[in-house]
């Protein structure tokens, strides 16, 4: 009996690392299937929140390239060029009707 007691504990020391290397093998296989799993589960939602995304971002582009277009000076002279304009020609129909 004393002859097996070092027998198994030197059994039992060399087996115990290969089962918690299979252990730690099955425990990363599951994890990267729940990996798997719960990446095609939230495509679709990241799908939209990236077309979200895309919009928000295209109507900000949008928004800023018509801040810039009204802080163009030739734009605001050219607006007050015909502002003036126009009404000159209403004072002239004016004049020319009540003639």
């Amino acid at each position: 009996m004393k002859k097996y007691l070092p027998l198994m504990a030197l059994s039992i020391s060399l087996i115990s690392p290969s089962l918690f290397a299979q252990n730690v093998l099955k425990d990363a296989v599951r994890l990267n299937r729940d990996i798997k799993e719960t990446k095609s589960e939230y495509k679709g939602e990241l799908r939209r929140t990236k077309h979200k995304l895309n919009k928000v971002e295209r109507n900000a582009a949008k928004k800023v390239e018509k801040i810039k277009g009204g802080l163009d000076p030739k734009q605001q002279i050219k607006d007050k060029v015909s502002r003036e304009i126009k009404q000159k020609k209403r004072k002239a129909i004016t004049n020319w009707l009540a003639e």
